[in-house]
């Protein structure tokens, strides 16, 4: 065999074995709840792998923190009174708490160590605290804004979730969601890699009819490789 017909055979190998493990996980998937594989699998792997979850990002040149960032335009000014629900690993974290007053909340108590130990290195404070965002251990209108990248999308239940974060902002505060999904022009590649996400337990769905649904003001940008990533606002009316 040729070398040329040889490299043919492992692109086909390849392709077919992404494809064979995509329908695998396609017929486990359906068979079993996702809120079950997020407390039995992803859970557990965030709390026990946070290390291993940060040198990830690293070793991908801060792909998902880059991807982060936007959000950063969509704060108060600083000094204000942030939550983030989810902060992971903490570099997104350690890059606010130099500007404003944070708080964080995380379901593994080892992004909770991990997110510390960083910010402790640069002398930077915030009130982390372990917890479900179904239950988020703050008073009511206690931030002016609450945000969440890449962590809404693992929620079960989004209305329960929605309800809590708005219920500690601020009257005119906000509520920033970073997240990953299908595209508004419908590209073909985003809807793929949604249905892929969605296969590893993940939920898709667009949090502008959630927001609106609560009376907040809400706009939405989309951004990333073929428009798969999005950052949605919800300003809660300064009234209410």
């Amino acid at each position: 065999m040729t070398s040329r017909k040889r490299e043919i055979a492992w692109i086909v190998l390849a392709v077919a074995g992404v494809v064979l493990t995509v329908l695998a996980l396609n017929r486990f998937w359906r068979r079993v709840d996702r809120g079950t594989i997020q407390r039995r699998f992803w859970n557990p792997v965030y709390d026990r792998l946070a290390t291993w979850y940060d040198a990830v990002d690293w070793l991908t040149f801060n792909t998902t923190h880059r991807l982060r960032l936007p959000v950063l335009r969509h704060l108060p000014p600083p000094g204000s009174r942030v939550l983030e629900i989810g902060f992971g690993s903490g570099k997104l974290h350690a890059q606010l708490a130099g500007q404003y007053q944070m708080a964080g909340l995380d379901l593994a108590p080892g992004m909770q160590r991990l997110t510390q130990r960083r910010l402790s290195a640069r002398g930077l404070p915030s009130d982390l605290r372990t917890g479900s965002v179904y239950a988020i251990p703050w008073p009511d209108a206690s931030f002016d804004a609450v945000l969440s990248t890449f962590a809404f999308s693992a929620f079960p239940d989004a209305d329960a979730a929605m309800d809590e974060m708005i219920r500690v902002v601020k009257p005119g505060g906000k509520v920033i969601i970073v997240d990953a999904g299908e595209s508004e022009d419908g590209n073909l590649v985003a809807r793929w890699l949604a249905n892929l996400w969605e296969l590893l337990g993940d939920y898709m769905r667009d949090e502008v009819p959630l927001m609106e649904a609560r009376g907040l003001q809400v706009k939405r940008e989309e951004y990333g490789p073929w428009n798969c990533i999005h950052v949605v606002v919800g300003t809660r009316p300064s009234w209410g």
